[in-house]
């Protein structure tokens, strides 16, 4: 007896190792790797998911909620068949599935806003007193300071500036110290400092000026480029000055003015109360590792060194024009180079550890 003849597919699928042939409904099917298996339309040339009673319940089981009783089988949805991928002559089907387009990466902010400035600021004055955090950015064109002080419609300052830095990092430093800061010392008024927030805004048609002022840029892209790369090698410096390639003399601050030799002469303790209120102080900014004061310095000097280049960074912006005992702190890195001298302790000629103690003791005897 001769075998009724197979049905023949409309598409050949063979070549899919997941795939099989179904002789009865005369239909492709293959087993996804969700392991849910699809069967192939013909007609709508497309993979469809095969619902089936177990299925049907392991879609249930994967989405039920406790407490809540499911007792009515899910349907098969019928004519609302959801297209997973077509099928063209490719043999790989997953080249043809969408993926989702990535989010747009935001700009990095790299401005402030500053309010309450006294009605006579000077961009001179907020460039010497921002400038201590960071690079500000310079127009490309003019190489004049991204610095913008408002004003109102009579032309008067309206006691608001943007300030735009090089780098982010600069914004979160200028925050953190100049935030509820004097910005003139003995003002009572104190100035608000907060990361810029632009509201974008809607796409204007170029005026004549405008699309002339965009072609004179293009012209001058040379130019620009030159000047940023000018801002990269003033941040390579300033980096050198936070110790990126000077790590040990980065972490070291000197700060001048803080004593007088007649001080020191006069009360011979002050030599470790002051250097034990400077390490509190500086603590403050970050981790202490050595004070040293010399008190043989005509400058009232005296160092002190971080843990941390970050830290020491902080100290410069805190303490540089700061007043104490009525004197003008100055605050800067160590550059190496630059002598200070201190009484001996080890090592000193007899002649000088005697006049030492005679001091001592004559201060000792002032005091009863």
């Amino acid at each position: 007896m001769e075998e009724p003849p197979q049905p023949a597919p409309k598409k050949d699928w063979s070549h899919l190792p997941t795939a099989s042939f179904n002789v009865e409904t005369g239909t492709w099917s293959k087993l996804n790797d969700d392991g849910v298996r699809y069967e192939w339309d013909d007609d709508k040339q497309a993979w469809f998911p095969m619902w089936d009673e177990t299925l049907i319940q392991s879609q249930q089981s994967a989405y039920k909620i406790d407490g809540v009783e499911e007792e009515e089988p899910a349907a098969r949805p019928r004519d609302k068949r959801k297209v997973v991928y077509t099928g063209l002559d490719q043999g790989d089907d997953s080249q043809h599935q969408k993926k989702p387009k990535p989010e747009a990466k935001k700009p990095p902010n790299t401005s402030i806003y500053v309010t309450g400035l006294p009605p006579d600021t000077t961009v001179d004055e907020m460039k010497d007193s921002f400038g201590k955090y960071g690079i500000i950015m310079e127009d490309l064109l003019t190489g004049q300071p991204r610095i913008k002080l408002y004003k109102d419609q009579n032309g008067n300052l309206k006691g608001d500036a943007l300030v735009t830095y090089f780098k982010e990092e600069s914004v979160a430093l200028a925050c953190n110290l100049m935030d509820e800061a004097e910005f003139r010392f003995g003002e009572a008024s104190k100035i608000r400092v907060q990361p810029a927030v632009f509201e974008a805004k809607e796409k204007q048609p170029l005026t004549e000026e405008q699309k002339a002022a965009a072609e004179k840029k293009r012209l001058d892209k040379q130019r620009a480029k030159k000047q940023m790369q000018k801002l990269e090698k003033r941040l390579d410096w300033f980096d050198d000055e936070v110790g990126k390639k000077t790590e040990k003399l980065a972490k070291t601050i000197i700060l001048k003015h803080m004593f007088t030799p007649k001080e020191i002469e006069d009360d011979p303790t002050l030599l470790l109360d002051l250097k034990d209120d400077v390490r509190d102080e500086c603590t403050l900014l970050g981790e202490v590792t050595n004070v040293v004061l010399y008190d043989k310095s005509e400058d009232g000097a005296m160092s002190v060194r971080f843990k941390d280049a970050e830290s020491a960074e902080l100290c410069v912006a805190r303490m540089n024009g700061r007043f104490f005992a009525g004197r003008r702190i100055e605050a800067y890195h160590f550059d190496g180079k630059e002598k200070f001298e201190k009484s001996k302790t080890k090592g000193e000629s007899e002649e000088e550890e005697k006049q030492r103690i005679e001091a001592y003791e004559k201060w000792l005897e002032d005091q009863h």
